[in-house]
């Protein structure tokens, strides 16, 4: 996970919640390494579709990347905390293509600087 500067609140959220990892489904892992994203933000500042992508990888588990449109399950179960809003909705498609995630993060990239 990459999160650079203000990175001890994500790190504190992971030290709380490892243990539950093995265990976690990949749906449940993206809301976890969200949820500690989130955390490092400063007050003003929110996790959207312009700001987040996230990208799964792992043994037998194709490279994905989820931008833009795709993120926004996840961005919003973890807004709801708890109320199983990703459970009743499909899990999001991947992006269709390389470009496509790389302008989501270009515009991410754009936003963060102005911020």
């Amino acid at each position: 996970m990459a999160i650079g500067a203000r990175s001890q609140s994500a790190r504190t959220y992971l030290e709380k919640h490892f243990e539950k990892f093995p265990d976690s489904t990949p749906d449940q892992l993206i809301r976890h390494g969200l949820r500690a994203l989130r955390d490092c933000l400063r007050n003003e500042a929110e996790l959207s579709t312009l700001n987040c992508s996230v990208a799964v990888v792992g043994k037998d588990t194709p490279f994905t990347i989820y931008a833009n449109d795709n993120v926004k399950p996840y961005l919003d179960s973890i807004d709801e905390e708890g109320t199983g809003a990703l459970a009743a909705t499909a899990a999001p498609e991947p992006a269709a293509a390389e470009g496509e995630a790389a302008e989501g993060e270009a515009a991410a990239a754009e936003e963060a600087m102005e911020a």
